[in-house]
Protein backbone atom coordinates (compact mmCIF):
# COMPACT_ATOMS: atom_id res chain seq x y z
CA UNK A 1 0.00 0.00 0.00
CA UNK A 2 1.33 3.45 -0.91
CA UNK A 3 2.52 5.79 1.87
CA UNK A 4 0.66 8.38 1.11
CA UNK A 5 1.17 10.89 4.34
CA UNK A 6 4.37 10.92 2.89
CA UNK A 7 3.96 11.48 -0.48
CA UNK A 8 1.74 14.55 0.78
CA UNK A 9 4.58 15.72 3.27
CA UNK A 10 7.31 15.58 0.02
CA UNK A 11 4.96 17.60 -1.97
CA UNK A 12 4.02 20.39 0.25
CA UNK A 13 7.68 20.70 0.84
CA UNK A 14 8.29 21.87 -2.20
CA UNK A 15 5.18 23.35 -4.10
CA UNK A 16 4.03 26.03 -3.04
CA UNK A 17 0.96 28.19 -4.71
CA UNK A 18 1.65 27.31 -7.95
CA UNK A 19 2.48 24.17 -9.81
CA UNK A 20 5.58 25.46 -12.05
CA UNK A 21 8.56 23.73 -13.47
CA UNK A 22 11.46 22.77 -11.81
CA UNK A 23 14.59 21.13 -13.24
CA UNK A 24 13.94 17.57 -14.54
CA UNK A 25 17.54 16.16 -14.79
CA UNK A 26 19.36 15.14 -11.58
CA UNK A 27 22.61 16.71 -12.31
CA UNK A 28 20.10 20.33 -12.02
CA UNK A 29 18.72 19.83 -9.06
CA UNK A 30 19.73 21.16 -5.81
CA UNK A 31 20.06 19.26 -2.47
CA UNK A 32 16.25 20.00 -1.09
CA UNK A 33 14.98 19.11 -4.39
CA UNK A 34 16.93 15.92 -4.84
CA UNK A 35 15.78 14.76 -1.18
CA UNK A 36 12.41 15.49 -1.72
CA UNK A 37 12.07 13.05 -4.86
CA UNK A 38 13.94 10.47 -2.87
CA UNK A 39 11.04 10.93 -0.37
CA UNK A 40 8.44 10.49 -3.14
CA UNK A 41 9.93 7.89 -4.65
CA UNK A 42 10.82 5.86 -1.26
CA UNK A 43 7.14 6.35 -0.66
CA UNK A 44 5.20 5.09 -3.73
CA UNK A 45 5.70 1.13 -5.05
CA UNK A 46 7.89 0.32 -7.60
CA UNK A 47 10.47 2.86 -9.10
CA UNK A 48 9.47 6.56 -10.07
CA UNK A 49 9.67 7.91 -13.81
CA UNK A 50 8.59 11.43 -13.95
CA UNK A 51 9.46 14.48 -11.73
CA UNK A 52 6.55 15.34 -9.88
CA UNK A 53 7.77 18.99 -8.84
CA UNK A 54 8.79 19.26 -12.73
CA UNK A 55 4.97 19.94 -13.75
CA UNK A 56 3.54 23.11 -16.57
CA UNK A 57 -0.34 22.08 -17.13
CA UNK A 58 -1.81 23.29 -20.12
CA UNK A 59 -5.71 22.57 -21.74
CA UNK A 60 -5.94 22.04 -25.46
CA UNK A 61 -9.11 22.31 -27.46
CA UNK A 62 -11.69 24.87 -27.59
CA UNK A 63 -14.72 25.70 -25.68
CA UNK A 64 -12.22 25.17 -22.22
CA UNK A 65 -10.25 27.10 -19.80
CA UNK A 66 -7.84 26.63 -17.65
CA UNK A 67 -5.51 28.41 -14.87
CA UNK A 68 -3.96 27.66 -11.72
CA UNK A 69 -5.56 28.17 -8.45
CA UNK A 70 -5.02 28.32 -4.99
CA UNK A 71 -6.86 24.43 -3.53
CA UNK A 72 -6.69 23.37 0.11
CA UNK A 73 -6.66 19.71 0.87
CA UNK A 74 -4.15 19.27 -2.24
CA UNK A 75 -0.51 18.78 -1.58
CA UNK A 76 1.26 21.64 -2.56
CA UNK A 77 -2.14 23.66 -2.09
CA UNK A 78 -2.62 24.60 -5.97
CA UNK A 79 -4.17 22.69 -9.07
CA UNK A 80 -5.18 23.34 -12.09
CA UNK A 81 -8.46 24.44 -12.80
CA UNK A 82 -10.59 23.26 -16.64
CA UNK A 83 -13.95 24.39 -17.02
CA UNK A 84 -15.21 22.83 -19.97
CA UNK A 85 -17.98 24.83 -21.22
CA UNK A 86 -19.68 21.83 -23.38
CA UNK A 87 -19.26 18.07 -24.26
CA UNK A 88 -17.11 16.88 -27.41
CA UNK A 89 -17.75 14.28 -29.97
CA UNK A 90 -14.49 12.11 -28.24
CA UNK A 91 -13.56 13.09 -24.81
CA UNK A 92 -10.10 13.84 -25.57
CA UNK A 93 -11.32 16.53 -28.05
CA UNK A 94 -10.66 18.72 -24.85
CA UNK A 95 -7.40 17.32 -22.96
CA UNK A 96 -4.74 18.10 -20.61
CA UNK A 97 -1.73 16.46 -21.88
CA UNK A 98 2.08 16.37 -19.96
CA UNK A 99 4.69 14.71 -21.93
CA UNK A 100 6.53 11.69 -20.90
CA UNK A 101 10.24 11.83 -19.97
CA UNK A 102 11.48 8.19 -19.31
CA UNK A 103 11.34 5.32 -22.01
CA UNK A 104 8.21 2.86 -21.09
CA UNK A 105 9.49 -1.50 -22.40
CA UNK A 106 7.20 -3.71 -23.54
CA UNK A 107 5.70 -5.81 -20.66
CA UNK A 108 6.37 -3.09 -18.29
CA UNK A 109 3.90 -2.53 -15.13
CA UNK A 110 2.83 1.49 -14.49
CA UNK A 111 0.84 2.66 -12.24
CA UNK A 112 -0.28 6.27 -12.51
CA UNK A 113 -1.49 8.12 -9.38
CA UNK A 114 -2.90 11.81 -9.44
CA UNK A 115 -4.80 14.27 -7.05
CA UNK A 116 -8.37 15.36 -8.68
CA UNK A 117 -11.56 16.57 -7.75
CA UNK A 118 -14.55 18.05 -9.87
CA UNK A 119 -15.51 20.91 -8.82
CA UNK A 120 -18.40 21.67 -11.02
CA UNK A 121 -19.88 18.25 -12.08
CA UNK A 122 -22.57 17.91 -14.89
CA UNK A 123 -26.16 18.87 -14.49
CA UNK A 124 -27.68 16.06 -12.51
CA UNK A 125 -24.68 14.17 -11.69
CA UNK A 126 -22.69 14.14 -8.27
CA UNK A 127 -19.65 13.88 -10.10
CA UNK A 128 -17.41 14.29 -12.56
CA UNK A 129 -16.09 12.18 -15.13
CA UNK A 130 -12.43 11.93 -16.94
CA UNK A 131 -10.24 9.46 -18.70
CA UNK A 132 -6.83 9.03 -17.77
CA UNK A 133 -4.33 7.68 -19.99
CA UNK A 134 -0.63 7.00 -20.46
CA UNK A 135 -0.51 6.70 -24.02
CA UNK A 136 1.04 7.01 -27.60
CA UNK A 137 0.99 10.61 -29.02
CA UNK A 138 0.93 9.28 -32.69
CA UNK A 139 -0.92 6.72 -34.54
CA UNK A 140 -2.22 4.71 -33.25
CA UNK A 141 -2.25 6.39 -30.02
CA UNK A 142 -2.67 2.83 -28.07
CA UNK A 143 -2.44 3.27 -24.45
CA UNK A 144 -0.21 1.70 -21.41
CA UNK A 145 -3.16 3.06 -18.51
CA UNK A 146 -6.34 4.03 -19.81
CA UNK A 147 -9.63 4.36 -17.51
CA UNK A 148 -12.53 6.08 -16.54
CA UNK A 149 -12.59 8.07 -13.30
CA UNK A 150 -15.32 9.34 -11.76
CA UNK A 151 -14.05 12.15 -9.56
CA UNK A 152 -16.01 13.39 -6.83
CA UNK A 153 -16.20 17.02 -5.51
CA UNK A 154 -13.67 16.26 -2.42
CA UNK A 155 -9.38 16.06 -3.26
CA UNK A 156 -8.73 12.22 -3.55
CA UNK A 157 -5.94 10.23 -4.76
CA UNK A 158 -6.83 8.30 -7.56
CA UNK A 159 -4.74 5.21 -8.89
CA UNK A 160 -4.61 3.26 -12.28
CA UNK A 161 -2.12 1.05 -13.71
CA UNK A 162 -1.57 -1.50 -16.70
CA UNK A 163 0.99 -3.14 -18.77
CA UNK A 164 2.48 -1.99 -21.58
CA UNK A 165 2.25 -4.35 -24.62
CA UNK A 166 5.31 -2.74 -26.66
CA UNK A 167 7.62 -0.17 -26.09
CA UNK A 168 7.12 3.75 -25.37
CA UNK A 169 9.53 6.21 -26.47
CA UNK A 170 9.15 8.76 -24.27
CA UNK A 171 9.78 11.41 -26.92
CA UNK A 172 6.48 9.52 -28.01
CA UNK A 173 4.53 9.60 -25.09
CA UNK A 174 2.28 11.58 -22.66
CA UNK A 175 0.09 11.79 -19.95
CA UNK A 176 -3.55 12.56 -20.72
CA UNK A 177 -6.37 13.67 -18.99
CA UNK A 178 -9.39 13.99 -20.99
CA UNK A 179 -11.84 16.19 -20.23
CA UNK A 180 -14.67 16.58 -22.72
CA UNK A 181 -17.07 13.95 -21.55
CA UNK A 182 -19.34 16.71 -20.29
CA UNK A 183 -19.79 20.14 -19.48
CA UNK A 184 -17.96 20.21 -16.17
CA UNK A 185 -15.12 22.17 -14.18
CA UNK A 186 -12.43 19.65 -13.06
CA UNK A 187 -9.31 20.17 -10.83
CA UNK A 188 -6.16 18.60 -11.20
CA UNK A 189 -3.43 18.25 -8.98
CA UNK A 190 0.16 16.80 -8.86
CA UNK A 191 0.70 13.31 -10.34
CA UNK A 192 3.06 10.21 -10.05
CA UNK A 193 4.45 7.47 -12.22
CA UNK A 194 5.47 4.70 -11.07
CA UNK A 195 7.17 1.47 -12.76
CA UNK A 196 6.37 -1.98 -11.14
CA UNK A 197 8.86 -3.98 -13.36
CA UNK A 198 8.38 -6.63 -15.96
CA UNK A 199 4.81 -7.89 -15.88
CA UNK A 200 3.82 -6.98 -12.27
CA UNK A 201 0.66 -7.89 -10.33
CA UNK A 202 -0.61 -4.03 -9.86
CA UNK A 203 -3.97 -4.88 -9.08
CA UNK A 204 -3.68 -4.23 -4.97
CA UNK A 205 -2.62 -0.42 -5.72
CA UNK A 206 -5.66 0.36 -8.00
CA UNK A 207 -8.79 1.82 -7.08
CA UNK A 208 -11.60 -0.89 -7.18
Amino acid sequence: MMKRNLIGLATTALLASTLAFAPAHADDMDPAMAQAIAAVDAAMPGKLINNPFSVKFNVEGGDARGKIVEADGVPGGAAYNVRVKKKKKNPWDTATRIPMTADIADGETILVSFWARAVTPPKGSDTGKITVALQRNVDPYDAVVQEDIDLGTEWKLYTVGGTAKRSYPADKGSLNFNLAHAKQTVELGTFYISSLGQNADYAKYVDK
